[in-house]
């Protein structure tokens, strides 16, 4: 088989996606890009233009005033609700705090969450960082009001994610059929010594996932169509995707009510 193709079967027989067991030549253009970035995740180059997909957050009202996650957590664990996390002996409770970030994919939430904007978040006159791209240095959070549930590290969310593939399906030769390459990074794949990479549709990319039935609990960290007309990114270590392709896929990625946009490096004025 072709590359050394492994099926991913659906639970109904259908083939979706494929693992490719010798992806060498898949990932041979990217072979100039940095070593550390097989790790958490390749930001190649040489598209029209390009924009970041900001992760969703949610807030909840009716949990306004009940303090941070940390907090939350720290009552938890001396109330006995919560055994303290130890890894190799070492109590990771100790020292550190719950920034209430999750990492990896999220569903998005029900009633009473509603959807809450980077915008909102970004303009009440806290400090930030943003020399990075978008992550969580971007909010002055140590750890985030119970009320919000963060946008996950590492991943796209349930929303972003349906919300991008509908538009890429839009601009992609092949409709939600075109043939892409998915590539998931060290860290997210949980294994340092074979590439993980897969084959397959558009459309059976969200069968990756964990919450889809698939063997990940990410998104893909690179995707892209075997012409290489787009380009996703989306790092281990960043709350946002970037998406690089023609200025018209980049306007109409801009323009989706579901997909919440911003520049970076910010563009002059």
């Amino acid at each position: 088989m072709l590359f050394g193709l492994r099926a991913w079967v659906r639970q109904d027989g259908g083939v979706s996606m494929e693992r490719v067991e010798a992806p060498a030549r898949l990932l041979t253009w990217l072979a100039d890009r940095p070593v550390r970035e097989a790790t958490t995740g390749y930001d190649a180059a040489g598209w029209q233009s390009s924009t970041w997909v900001l992760h969703s957050m949610y807030e909840n009202p009716s949990l306004a005033g009940l303090g941070t996650h940390d907090e939350l957590r720290r009552h938890r664990l001396e109330s006995g609700d919560l055994a303290p996390e130890i890894i190799g002996g070492i109590n990771l409770d100790e020292g550190t705090a719950d920034s209430g970030i999750p990492l990896g994919f999220v569903v998005r939430p029900g009633s009473p969450w509603r959807r809450a904007l980077w915008s909102q978040h970004l303009t009440e006159g806290q400090a930030s960082d943003r020399s990075y791209p978008p992550c969580h240095r971007w909010f002055p959070h140590r750890s985030w009001p119970v009320a919000v549930q963060p946008p996950p590290e590492g991943s796209l969310d349930e929303e972003s994610l349906d919300a991008l593939l509908d538009t890429l399906s839009r601009w992609s030769v092949d409709g939600p059929g075109t043939n892409c390459v998915a590539f998931y990074a060290s860290l997210p794949a949980g294994n340092f010594d074979n590439p993980h990479v897969w084959r397959g549709p558009l459309s059976a990319v969200p069968e990756l996932l964990e919450e889809r039935g698939g063997p990940y609990p990410f998104s893909p960290t690179n995707l892209w169509p075997t012409d290489r007309s787009w380009f996703i990114w989306t790092d281990f270590d960043l709350l946002g995707t970037k998406v690089s392709g023609s200025e018209q896929l980049v306007e109409a990625i801009k323009s989706h009510p579901a997909l919440e946009t911003v520049e970076w490096p910010a563009q002059p004025r």
